[in-house]
């Protein structure tokens, strides 16, 4: 993924008793309402919300400082289910725990195992009839400088704008909800990205993202993956699915950082972004 420079914000100092007050009034009208509360009203619609917390099993995800990607995601998804839930949003989460999504009984491995636990994340969505789906991770970069958040869309589906519009809203209201605590963080961006490109310039789709497209036997093998054991026999490509309604992949934070590292380590920070995540996620459904 391409990384570019970020600029990191500054909170004015304000006095003792005018910070409160600024954030509570800011909350009176809806700026920063990052306070759990009671049941929002969406008219007739109860919305409903997938969350994927990226990994699982032997896929670890990125492992650095002391964190392994895999848990951090899952304690994350919690923490903004139960946020969205006393919201009055249903959630539905794609794993609870620290397997894979898919639980048959095919015995798989390596990229096979990765490309049927991706695939039964989409179905898991679908089945659902979602309104969102946001998929959490975490980032990692060689070099240990780069931090940040990211929020991924892509820009090639029917609902783009829809997409956009959710990206940027976890995105401002993440560091929004760390700002108000006083902790810093670069702001980053939101990429419309459809994959992610290797050093060699192999483009690895966002399949949780979508679209649909084809996928040929030759690819699979080219990926280590088993195209007899995922249960495919003799033919020479399938379709795969796509997720139907608005998503995102949220990249929170670099793993490798070590300030970043600290932060995601924090109770109350991931408390904050948890927060902000659950704002964003809320602000998104009202701009249906």
């Amino acid at each position: 993924m391409k990384i570019s420079g970020w600029s990191g914000r500054k909170i004015t100092q304000l006095s003792m008793f005018g910070l409160p007050l600024l954030l509570a009034g800011a909350a009176l009208l809806g700026i920063f309402p990052f306070a759990d509360g009671g049941p929002l009203s969406f008219g007739d619609h109860r919305p409903r919300v997938v969350l994927d917390p990226g990994h699982g099993a032997d896929e670890l995800g990125a492992t650095f400082n002391g964190l392994i990607e895999r848990d951090s995601n899952l304690d994350m998804a919690r923490r903004v289910g139960d946020m969205l839930t006393r919201a009055g949003i249903d959630v539905v989460y794609t794993r609870t725990d620290d397997g894979r999504a898919f639980h048959d009984r095919r015995s798989l491995s390596d990229y096979s195992a990765t490309f049927a636990d991706l695939d039964a994340r989409i179905a898991i969505a679908n089945d659902a009839d979602a309104d969102l789906f946001v998929s959490i991770h975490s980032n990692a970069f060689p070099d240990p400088e780069a931090r940040g958040i990211e929020v991924i869309y892509n820009p090639d589906r029917p609902f783009s704008e829809r997409n956009r519009v959710l990206a940027e809203s976890i995105r401002s209201n993440i560091v929004a909800a760390l700002e108000a605590h006083r902790v810093e963080v670069p702001s980053n961006m939101t990429l419309s990205e459809a994959g992610m490109a290797d050093a060699a310039g192999h483009v690895t789709p966002f399949f949780v993202l979508g679209p649909e497209r084809e996928l040929t036997r030759e690819e699979m093998d080219e990926r280590g993956g088993d195209w007899e054991a995922l249960g495919y026999g003799r033919h020479a490509s399938i379709q795969t699915q796509a997720t139907r309604m608005p998503g995102v992949l949220l990249e929170l934070l670099y793993i490798s950082n070590e300030a970043d590292a600290d932060l995601l380590r924090d109770d109350s920070a991931r408390h904050y972004m948890a927060q902000g995540i659950a704002e964003g996620i809320k602000q998104a459904l009202r701009t249906r």
